[in-house]
């Protein structure tokens, strides 16, 4: 193998890894093959920015991340300072919402790869505080709630079979109406959002295909984890006619449908 060999190898390899989906008429997203501290892959937003020039977008990750693991970035914290001088050593905009940069063309792919280089910089400020479980018990929630609107559930005490497998369904609202199997999913990232929305289309429709049962899911949208279920999750809900509510912005449509089941008594 020769120095030309081993680029053309390299290339091949990266334009087979990287992952790239359409989110409008001009933009798109990149899911790349480099990682983040917890190994799921990074996401790099990409979209017009006027006068020829894109616009590349950390999506909001970089600050769910750090919100999540415990990170403080006010500016009394010795991280914020180096959160800061990240950031300004290599020309990345802020709104406290999203880190972003803008390129002209001929420049994208090396500030992209300069963009990512940076995220993982920032991310492994993680590293600098004690680790804490990043999930939380939604469950817990979901069942807090559908208990004050009187709604008639049970918790499954064994995963509920289907035609391939057994799989474990949170909650069965039943004795109202017709028996209906629900999903509470809280995830820590988008990519971990979408590896539990193909997870669930699956055990959903595996246990239709032998049980004559309603399935729905409520997703974990409070604070940060509103941008995991970004379009493109909620589009696979939708192509298997999954029902989903958001918890949080969903909450009017969620209680008329806890309240549908409500076993009140005379």
């Amino acid at each position: 193998m020769d120095c030309d060999e081993l680029k053309a190898s390299v290339v091949g390899w990266m334009g087979r890894e990287i992952e790239c989906v359409l989110t409008g008429p001009d933009s798109l997203t990149a899911i790349l093959p480099l990682l983040k501290p917890n190994g799921d892959a990074i996401e790099i937003g990409i979209a017009p920015a006027g006068d020829g020039r894109w616009r590349l977008s950390d999506l909001g990750e970089t600050y769910a991340a750090l919100f999540l693991s415990g990170v403080e970035l006010n500016d009394e914290y010795v991280r914020a300072e180096e959160f800061r001088q990240i950031l300004l050593a290599h020309r990345i905009g802020d709104d406290q919402q999203e880190l972003s940069v803008e390129a002209p063309p001929d420049q994208m792919i090396e500030r992209m790869f300069e963009f990512v280089h940076a995220i993982q910089s920032v991310l492994a400020l993680q590293f600098t505080v004690k680790p804490k479980h990043l999930s939380r018990d939604f469950p817990s929630v979901v069942a807090k709630f559908l208990a004050e609107h009187n709604t008639s559930f049970e918790i499954p005490p064994e995963p509920i079979e289907g035609k391939s497998g057994k799989w474990k369904f949170n909650f069965v609202l039943n004795h109202v109406r017709q028996e209906t199997l629900v999903k509470a999913l809280s995830a820590t990232s988008r990519a971990g959002a979408m590896r539990s929305a193909e997870e669930t289309v699956f055990e959903i429709n595996d246990v239709r295909a032998v049980r004559d049962a309603g399935a729905l899911v409520i997703a974990d949208d409070e604070g940060p984890r509103q941008s995991f279920w970004h379009p493109q999750v909620l589009r696979i809900f939708g192509e298997y006619k999954v029902p989903v509510y958001s918890f949080v912005s969903n909450r009017q449509e969620l209680t008329q449908f806890a309240l549908s089941y409500a076993n009140i008594k005379s």
